[in-house]
């Protein structure tokens, strides 16, 4: 049931979304290259990508491979009170940077890094205000438009174990899940998923009816939107098209980079920036 006053949050409540696909979200941050990249190779570099400066990658102290990466050009100015998380590479996917806001008032911002194995912990913010005990924070992400908040889950639950989130092959990001630790033959678990304000717990399907579903057809219930157009004006309060995160005085959470005609013109050598 629709609550009584709530921001819209089209990206976590995702009702028109399939239900067995509701941990999943359609992102634009994959950069399509159109041939090979290579990446993990210390020999490697992309040709020039308009507007922008790659930066080659570099061995760190730990012995082990940090991949290129791609920064606006030196013209161009992040927005104010912003700054630029740079990209990063999740196997040979490439996520796109983005502006993120410098401050956040009861937040810190946490950088992402390689592991050793070459996996990304993305970049993200943390609450300060400590959590409850046996607790841990579950990471936002970058959908290419729009920051989508984290949220505390349990560290531990029994029967089950968590899988954590990662963008695929597509640059599509599969949000983490619990999963449980033993399986039911014949069915497939649909994982559950985190709406905003409660997690929705997931379920067993039957392995058949998984298989059958075309989820290009489903159409969610009659009314799923009902009372979630700006200005109708129910309880005591209007619904807010909030694409930005949670709405404040600030701005928006994060922001794409853009690009004006001159940014993407004349690129030079000093721009790009040779590899290493």
């Amino acid at each position: 049931m629709v609550p009584a006053r709530s921001y819209y949050r089209p990206y976590y409540t995702r009702w028109y979304v399939h239900p067995y696909y509701r941990h999943v979200y359609a992102t634009n941050v994959a950069v399509g290259f159109g041939f090979s990249t290579y990446a993990w190779r210390d020999t490697w570099a992309p040709p020039p990508r308009p507007g922008w400066v790659w930066n080659p990658g570099y061995w760190n102290a730990w012995g082990y491979w940090c991949p290129g990466y791609w920064t606006p050009r030196p013209r161009v100015s992040a927005p104010v009170g912003y700054v630029y998380v740079p990209g990063w590479w999740s196997n040979d996917v490439y996520v796109d940077g983005y502006y993120r806001r410098a401050s956040r008032a009861g937040w810190a911002w946490d950088d992402g890094y390689y592991l050793e194995n070459g996996d990304y912990v993305r970049g993200h913010w943390t609450p300060t205000q400590p959590p409850r005990d046996g607790y841990t924070w579950e990471a936002g992400f970058w959908d290419g438009e729009t920051w989508v908040e984290g949220f505390w889950r349990p560290e531990y639950r029994r029967g089950f174990t968590w899988v954590s989130a990662f963008y695929d092959d597509e640059g599509v990001f599969n949000a983490g899940y619990w999963m449980p630790t033993v399986d039911r033959p014949g069915s497939v678990w649909v994982p559950g998923w985190f709406d905003g304000n409660t997690w929705i717990e997931g379920y067993w399907e039957d392995a058949g009816k998984y298989s059958a579903a075309d989820p290009q057809d489903w159409k969610p219930e009659e009314g799923w939107d009902d009372g979630w157009e700006a200005g109708s004006g129910w309880g005591d309060g209007e619904v807010v098209d909030n694409k930005a995160g949670a709405p404040d005085d600030e701005g928006p959470i994060a922001l794409p980079v853009a690009f004006s005609e001159a940014d993407l013109e004349d690129v030079t050598e000093d721009e790009q920036l040779p590899p290493m």
